[in-house]
């Protein structure tokens, strides 16, 4: 066979195992009787008691299955064992990222009540003054950090409510000094 013949049969046989010689060549393996059992063993190289440990460790699971003339077993069904991985939206998620978005918006009013006294302003020069500038401002740093928040909880990171936090605290500082100025009228 030269190369061009092997990539024509390669392609046949990936491309969806058109007919060909190889597919009806026979196997020569013995049936497996109707009640037969599998078994397998995993061993690793010098460790036979890690090996036997973790093969004794796996939910026993029984396979219905059925021999074809080929000599292959054809399995009918097979339970999937789900995989327990943590929540990612849960109470702690929710009482970090809605305590960043409550003292947002608290820190917009208070803000807000200050520049209506015509005294004070917005102490973020970044920051604008008009209610829906604030709102706006806030709430997408909010939504940004709720989404990084999700992002580390998700992939299991031990840091994913620093970036709330840092929300918490730097929107508490603006509560507190707006109350402040509020209460030295």
């Amino acid at each position: 066979m030269n190369a061009a013949h092997g990539t024509i049969l390669g392609l046949a046989i990936v491309m969806g195992g058109w007919a060909c010689s190889a597919q009806e060549a026979t196997i020569p393996l013995a049936p497996v009787a109707q009640d037969g059992q599998l078994s397998t063993r995993v061993t690793l190289p010098g460790a036979e008691t890690a090996a036997s440990s973790f093969s004794s460790s796996l939910p026993a699971v029984v396979v219905p299955a059925a021999p074809t003339p080929a000599g292959f077993i054809r399995v009918t069904s097979i339970r999937v064992i789900p995989s327990i991985t943590p929540r990612t939206l849960d109470s702690k998620y929710f009482l970090v990222n809605g305590l960043h978005l409550a003292l947002a918006l608290l820190d917009v009013e208070v803000t807000q009540r200050c520049i209506a006294t015509n005294q004070y302003g917005e102490g973020n020069p970044l920051m604008p003054s008009s209610l829906g500038g604030q709102l706006s401002v806030n709430l997408a740093l909010v939504g940004y950090g709720s989404f990084v928040s999700y992002k580390l909880k998700k992939h299991e990171s031990r840091v994913w409510w620093l970036s709330p936090m840092v929300g918490v605290a730097a929107h508490s500082a603006g509560i507190g000094t707006g109350l402040s100025a509020l209460s030295h009228q």
